[in-house]
């Protein structure tokens, strides 16, 4: 969004974007663009990302970053899944023409100007401090760890088995299966799979 603004897109009526009213206005344009499966896995993320930081002891000088933070993912997944339990419970609101999975194009580019074009310079720049401050945070501050369905998936691929196979038999689509790949791989600070995989098992990551 702030590439957006530098060439030239008008800021918009919310001040800061980690509001539930930003985020009402901000799923419109997602789900011009996202087919509803990959909403709903972006939705569980960033479940995944609130539990993840409920119940840390932080100091004081990180309470308003881990606020923002926390505020934007809750939000963000709260719009995405009322967005998708008011598109089931009536399908009209779907637009058939810009209904990726329905239409069978390719997905398209997530439109970050609109967005931009809700909320302003200065809260995309407040939201992007608060949460390199919060990366940071836990990169010195929390040990390398990884949870349990990270460590099933890991398990299986060390034993040898194919990822549409870890992918069926733990309830992911294959897609699913490759972004799940990604993030893990990201957490681990590794570039792929052979990484990745010497890495868990030589630091004793999975059991």
């Amino acid at each position: 969004m702030l590439e957006a603004y530098r060439f030239g897109a008008a800021e918009g009526p919310h001040p800061v974007p980690w509001t539930a009213d930003f985020h009402r206005d901000a799923v419109h344009i997602f789900a011009e663009s996202l087919p509803s499966s990959y909403q709903r896995d972006v939705a569980q993320l960033f479940r995944d990302a609130e539990d993840a930081l409920a119940g840390q002891s932080i100091s004081s000088d990180l309470a308003e970053d881990w606020a923002i933070v926390t505020a934007y993912i809750r939000e963000a997944a709260d719009s995405i899944e009322d967005w998708l339990v008011s598109a089931e419970a009536a399908p009209s609101r779907l637009d058939p023409a810009r209904a990726p999975e329905m239409t069978g194009r390719a997905v398209s580019v997530i439109h970050y100007d609109a967005l931009a074009g809700l909320t302003t310079s200065a809260g995309v720049r407040r939201l992007e401090l608060a949460a390199v401050t919060v990366k940071h945070y836990f990169e010195e501050s929390m040990p390398m760890s990884l949870g349990s369905s990270e460590r099933q998936v890991l398990r299986r691929l060390v034993a040898g088995m194919p990822i549409a196979d870890v992918a069926s038999e733990l309830g992911y689509s294959e897609r699913s299966m490759y972004r799940e790949l990604s993030r893990i791989w990201s957490k681990l600070g590794v570039s792929g799979r052979a990484a990745g995989l010497r890495k868990a098992t030589s630091e004793g990551l999975i059991d």
